[in-house]
């Protein structure tokens, strides 16, 4: 019998023994995940603080190039800007701005401002090359603003300059009006 006892307490022996060492590999794996994680985090603050940086160096840039830019536009680290349709108006009618409808097909059927170019704000950044490289300002528009600011973000962030987004989007459009000429 005592035998039988010496064996279940060295098999308990080395079951605890067993638990403990699984017990430290899960805590040594938990510790290299938690720093994993934290490189991780750390990296990707690197890229946002760099990104960042380079948004102020630009607008600093335009500034000292003699750019006015707005109160809004230097707080919020943005060089694109809102026009209302007085001034789009008059860039339209001057044809010193190219047009982009970042609108639905949906949308768009119920008609466009002349001469816009039309591609989806969710097909913008496959579509890029199709956008004029030419010195032009961009006025991008929406159904409201919304999706044309978000738009403006994006090419903003590709590099893109002259980008004016129409505040309050088609909705608020007073001027001429065609109809779109081809599906996206």
């Amino acid at each position: 019998m005592s035998y039988f006892l010496a064996g279940v307490i060295l098999a308990l022996v080395y079951h605890s023994i067993a638990v403990r060492k699984r017990s430290q590999d899960a805590g040594s794996k938990l510790v290299e995940d938690v720093r994993q994680e934290l490189r991780r985090r750390v990296e990707n603050l690197k890229g946002e603080i760099g990104a960042e940086l380079a948004t102020q160096r630009r607008l600093l840039a335009e500034i000292a190039a003699g750019e006015v830019l707005s109160r809004d536009q230097v707080l919020e680290g943005r060089l694109w800007k809102d026009v209302d349709v007085r001034e789009a108006l008059a860039l339209v009618e001057s044809g010193r701005v190219h047009l982009l409808d970042v609108r639905t097909p949906q949308e768009t059927a119920s008609g466009i401002l002349p001469g816009a170019q039309l591609i989806p704000v969710d097909q913008l950044e496959g579509r890029l090359a199709e956008l004029p490289k030419d010195d032009r300002p961009t006025l991008v528009y929406c159904a409201a603003g919304g999706r044309s600011a978000a738009a403006c973000e994006f090419l903003e962030s590709t590099g893109r300059r002259g980008l004016l987004n129409l505040a309050g989007g088609y909705s608020s459009w007073n001027g001429p009006r065609a109809a779109a000429s081809t599906p996206n």
